[in-house]
């Protein structure tokens, strides 16, 4: 069974254009309200993805900084501490009792008389 088309006659008076004339508008802001729409939410994920990557970037950065910094700190106390020492080998070098006892211990100079043994240190580690 097939449909019989029927012909039915568009009425042309004003009304009928208006309406057509007004859908035609509708849809053509429709379109148009739809471009601009994805348009603002391609830029809005591009600018989003911008910031997303740059803020990545800058925690990783300041997590490398952080770490730097504390390798830094230990350096900085290690060296103190032998800023300390030094300071402490200098104050020790004014004393000229303890200038005596270092070229003894490590020149091996003596006073007039002394005799010096050299005992070596082989023999102190194997008693250990």
């Amino acid at each position: 069974m097939k449909k019989a088309k029927t012909k039915v006659a568009r009425i042309e008076n004003r009304y009928i254009k208006d309406t057509a004339a007004m859908k035609k508008t509708r849809n053509r802001r429709r379109i148009a309200l739809f471009r601009r729409l994805a348009f603002m939410a391609i830029i809005f994920a591009v600018v989003g993805g911008l910031l997303t990557v740059t803020y990545t970037q800058q925690v990783l950065s300041l997590k490398d900084k952080k770490e730097q910094q504390v390798k830094v700190d230990k350096k900085m106390v290690a060296m103190k501490d032998e800023e300390q020492e030094l300071n402490d080998q200098i104050k020790k070098l004014h004393n000229d009792e303890y200038i005596a006892k270092l070229a003894r211990s490590e020149y091996y100079l003596s006073k007039n008389g002394e005799i010096i043994f050299n005992i070596p240190e082989e023999n102190s580690k194997q008693e250990e």
